[in-house]
């Protein structure tokens, strides 16, 4: 028989001491780590990919109707908005775009 080690790392300091606590509601067995105090589960299920999310929201720009992508895709609502607000908008973008540039102008003179 072929026994294989596996050693498990905190996913935010990336440390190996961490410990069993307890269980998430689906039933997933949740972690915690002694150097940092950070909780949850060491894999937790992707549902969709980054490719699937830029595909939905760029839909949702298009026509913004939370119901209609909610039809169309089957992603609820609630994600959909979720998504949004961590995405930076489109002003912040520009603002950001604007001071690099301010930046560079500075530098060469």
């Amino acid at each position: 028989m072929i026994r294989q080690l596996v050693t498990y790392r905190c996913p935010h300091c990336h440390r190996e001491h961490i410990v069993k606590n307890g269980h998430h509601p689906k039933g997933k067995q949740q972690y915690r780590c002694k150097q940092c105090g950070k909780s949850g589960v060491l894999n937790p299920k992707v549902r969709y990919t980054e490719a699937q999310k830029e595909q939905i929201l760029a839909a949702y720009h298009e026509r913004p109707s939370l119901r209609g992508i909610e039809r169309v895709f089957g992603v609820a609502r609630e994600t959909v908005a979720a998504w949004l607000k961590k995405r930076p908008t489109t002003a912040t973008l520009a603002r950001d775009a604007f001071a690099r540039r301010s930046q560079r102008r500075t530098r060469t003179r």
